[in-house]
């Protein structure tokens, strides 16, 4: 029983953990569908794109239902999700034009879907945690928890795989230019194994690098976007490569590789496989034991 008690006792406090998470989700989504809901629409141009450090932040110029013009700027972004000359839709709530949202799917509900995914996961430990406080089979707890996470990468893979497919099937090639090739630092800490059989931890600091590549669009726009990020220099300052974008929406581009196309397809596919067959091999053991 005092198994039983400690695992409940964690159950509660990963379950409590997730819902606060899940809370903040839940918040973000009301402020977006407050402004789907109540604001003033208008017609707005991004008129310039703002390096802050490592973000991206875009800048509006719109027009308020009285006349007056209005500029604002959106949260920065790791990559550019905008370009100069864009043409986007703003939602302002008309007693404060500076509370406003960009009307796309990404700026609306991403952070929500993010967040509340995040929570999802808490939850899912946490459900786990109560399940082992009440005794119920670790194989069936396990089974089910793989399963759900194997269908959660099977429905990001399907969505990568549409997004890919379809820019790669209908979008116009062009070729652009490396114009730097961006590093991300980070410190991670690792186990390390003495001769002696003891173990100590050491940091290691990991390096990742993002190639920023500039095309001009049929119109001649000039569209700056970031590649795949990995932990290998495959490109150079001044690299020709071959771009495909949406002709409709330009910054939804991506170099023609493997890495940046399909990479993120394969990976999704892959968890699929792995934990659906954990499942899969896991009842059929049963099965046979039984």
């Amino acid at each position: 029983m005092a198994i039983d008690r400690s695992w409940r006792r964690i159950s509660w406090l990963i379950l409590g953990i997730g819902g606060l998470i899940l809370a903040g989700g839940l918040a973000l989504g009301w402020g977006s569908l407050r402004h789907v809901l109540y604001a003033e629409r208008a017609e707005g141009e991004v008129i310039e794109i703002r390096r802050e450090g490592d973000m991206y932040a875009p800048v509006l110029r719109f027009r308020l239902a009285s006349g007056e013009t209005e500029e604002v700027k959106d949260l920065g972004s790791g990559a550019p999700d905008f370009a100069v000359g864009d043409r986007v839709t703003v939602l302002y709530m008309p007693s404060d034009p500076e509370d406003f949202r960009i009307d796309t799917f990404d700026r609306l509900w991403f952070s929500a879907i993010f967040v509340t995914g995040f929570a999802g996961f808490w939850l899912l430990f946490g459900v786990v945690a109560w399940a082992l406080s009440s005794n119920v089979d670790l194989f069936i707890i396990g089974e089910r928890a793989f399963a759900l996470i194997a269908g959660a990468a099977l429905a990001i893979g399907t969505a990568a795989l549409w997004n890919a497919v379809g820019l790669y099937s209908s979008g116009t090639r062009t070729e652009g230019t490396v114009l730097e090739v961006r590093e991300t630092r980070r410190t991670e800490q690792e186990e390390v194994t003495r001769p002696d059989g003891s173990e100590y931890r050491r940091n290691v600091e990991r390096v990742s690098y993002a190639p920023v590549v500039r095309f001009t669009t049929g119109d001649g726009r000039e569209i700056e976007f970031h590649g795949r990020s990995g932990s290998d220099r495959g490109f150079t300052q001044g690299d020709r490569v071959t771009v495909v974008y949406d002709p409709a929406n330009p910054i939804r581009a991506s170099i023609v590789s493997f890495l940046d196309l399909w990479l993120p397809t394969a990976v999704a596919f892959g968890v699929a496989v792995l934990f659906g067959g954990s499942v899969w091999l896991s009842r059929w053991s049963r099965r046979r034991a039984s």
